[in-house]
C-alpha cells in the first residue's frame, strides 16, 4: 500500500503531466482540423489564382487585342502609350482579363492612348475608373452614352394615399425605365449612383426637361407589379405610386471617358 505522503507526490506529478499528455493527444486532432481548413481555403481561392494572368498571357492578349485597333490608326498618328496609363492598365488586366466587358474597355483605352489624335480624350484616371467598375456599370454606361442630352428618370415611391407616407425600400431610388439582361431595376439604380460617384454622369433630383415620358415611367410594368404586391399584402391600406420627376446626363468628363474607352 502506498503511504499518504507518496500518494500526494504521485498526484502532484500526475497533475503536472496531464497538460503535456493532453497536448500530445490533441496535436493530431488539431493538425487534422488545420489541414482540413487549409484545404478548404486553398480550394476556395484556387479559382481566383487561376484568374491571375501572367505577363506572357497578358502581353499576348494585349498584342492581339490592340493590333486590330492599331491598324486603323494612320502611321503618322501612332505613338507609344504613356507609362502612367499603360503600366497600371496592364496590372489591372492581370485580374480582369477574363471579364470581356471590362477587358474591351481597357484595350480600347490602351489603343487610343497610342493615337496622337486622342490625346485630348485619354487620361490616366480612366484606368482607375474601370478598375472600380463591374460589368453592369460598364453596360449601363455604354447604354447611357448612346443617348444625347437630358435623360428622363424618376424617383418613385409606394405611398399611402392622403398621408404623405412611403414604404421604405419598396422601389429603386432611381428608375430609368429599362434593365440590363440578368439584372433588376434596383441593381440598375445602384449602378447609376456609382457612375455618378465616378464622376461620369450627373443625377439631377427634382429637375425636369419637359413633361413627356414621365407618366410612362410612373406607370411602367416594373413599378405597377410592385404596387400590386403591396396592394395584396396591405389590403386595408390604399396605396399608390408617387414619383419625383428628375433627369440625368453624361457630363463632359463622362463624354471624354466614352471617347477614350470606346
Amino acid at each position: 500500500m502506498i503511504d499518504p505522503e507518496s500518494a500526494k507526490k504521485l498526484a502532484e506529478e500526475a497533475t503536472k503531466l496531464a497538460p503535456e499528455v493532453y497536448k500530445d493527444i490533441a496535436k493530431p486532432a488539431a493538425k487534422e482540423i488545420g489541414d482540413v481548413a487549409g484545404r478548404t481555403v486553398k480550394a476556395l481561392l484556387s479559382p481566383v489564382r487561376g484568374m491571375l494572368w501572367g505577363w506572357e498571357l497578358i502581353e499576348k492578349m494585349v498584342e492581339e487585342g490592340v493590333k486590330k485597333r492599331f491598324e486603323k490608326i494612320p502611321e503618322e498618328r501612332r505613338k507609344s502609350p504613356s507609362p502612367e496609363i499603360a503600366v497600371p492598365l496592364m496590372q489591372a488586366l492581370s485580374y480582369t482579363a477574363q471579364n470581356e466587358t471590362l477587358r474591351e474597355m481597357y484595350l480600347n483605352l490602351l489603343a487610343n492612348s497610342m493615337d496622337t489624335s486622342k490625346d485630348k480624350d485619354v487620361h490616366p484616371s480612366f484606368v482607375e475608373i474601370i478598375k472600380q467598375m463591374n460589368s453592369l456599370d460598364a453596360k449601363v454606361f455604354d447604354k447611357l452614352s448612346m443617348e444625347t442630352g437630358y435623360i428622363k428618370v424618376i424617383n418613385p415611391h409606394i405611398s399611402i394615399k392622403g398621408q404623405g407616407k412611403n414604404f421604405i425600400d419598396a422601389t429603386p431610388e432611381w428608375f430609368i425605365g429599362w434593365k440590363i439582361h440578368g439584372h433588376d431595376i434596383f441593381e440598375i439604380s445602384s449602378s447609376l449612383i456609382r457612375l455618378s460617384k465616378f464622376g461620369l454622369i450627373e443625377l439631377m433630383y427634382d429637375r425636369t426637361a419637359g413633361k413627356d415620358v414621365y407618366n410612362t415611367l410612373k406607370t411602367h410594368v416594373e413599378l405597377t407589379n410592385i404596387l400590386e404586391r403591396y396592394q395584396k399584402a396591405k389590403p386595408g391600406i390604399d396605396v399608390e405610386i408617387t414619383a419625383t420627376n428628375s433627369v440625368l446626363y453624361l457630363n463632359e468628363y463622362g463624354k471624354q471617358f466614352k471617347n477614350a474607352c470606346k
